[in-house]
């Protein structure tokens, strides 16, 4: 793995000291042009913003105004705590219930997830902690 994580952080979109990861993701789908992105594998790094449930966190900057949050959907991996620094890597999907319930194989309260519908997300590969972010 030490070898491919310089390879995921030369990757277009990814984060480097900041989320400038997050923030392209965001961009592209506010400029139209998701599809750009969509199913497209991403590394994005910043803090955890809310934990949701045990399958699901947003990742966003140090402070609430640096940027936007992002969903990260995660399969088979241990929870996150919030405020925590992450690093993760996974594909781009534009966020449908349906479609993410029936890939994690279990229902999700649909109140908790209503303001992300058609939103990007990332379902998570890999998910690194207690990063260090400049």
């Amino acid at each position: 793995m030490l070898v491919l994580t310089p390879l995921l952080l030369g990757l277009p979109g990814c984060g480097g000291g900041d989320p400038e990861g997050i923030t392209e993701i965001r961009d592209t789908f506010e400029s139209g042009d998701a599809g750009s992105v969509i199913g497209q594998e991403r590394t994005v790094e910043g803090w955890v913003q809310e934990v949701i449930s045990p399958w699901a966190f947003t990742v966003g900057g140090e402070e609430p105004s640096d940027v936007e949050p992002l969903l990260v959907i995660e399969k088979d991996m241990p929870p996150v705590d919030q405020d925590d620094p992450v690093r993760v890597t996974g594909p781009v999907g534009e966020f449908d219930l349906d479609e993410v319930q029936e890939e994690l194989g279990r229902d999700l309260a649909e109140n908790l997830y209503d303001q992300y519908q058609g939103e990007p997300y990332i379902m998570a590969e890999s998910i690194a902690e207690d990063v260090e972010i400049d």
